[in-house]
């Protein structure tokens, strides 16, 4: 153990908690999903996007290129669709 102790996030989460770092992702979005969705009340809608980009910032860190495509994608064509149904509707 580094003497650095909580400080230090990534053998906290990573190494003596969780034990795989996409595991310690998944699980601080479902974190984030109680907090901002069940606790704080927020549309379910938005607090999956605040999950998907964070998601997509960790496997950015990370350098996972395939899962990177797809969450860009799956990201590229949400806002496509929303942008679509904002301009139909005027």
């Amino acid at each position: 153990m580094d003497p650095t102790g909580v400080l230090d996030l990534w053998n906290l989460f990573v190494v003596n908690i969780f034990g795989s770092f996409f595991v310690a992702v998944i699980a601080l979005g479902l974190l984030m999903f109680v907090i901002m969705g069940v606790l704080g009340r927020m549309s379910i809608y938005s607090v999956t996007w605040y999950i998907v980009m964070f998601w997509l910032a960790m496997s950015l860190g990370y350098g996972y290129i395939t899962l990177n495509i797809l969450i860009s994608l799956a990201i590229l064509v949400a806002f496509y669709f929303s942008w679509k149904s904002y301009i139909d509707v005027r």
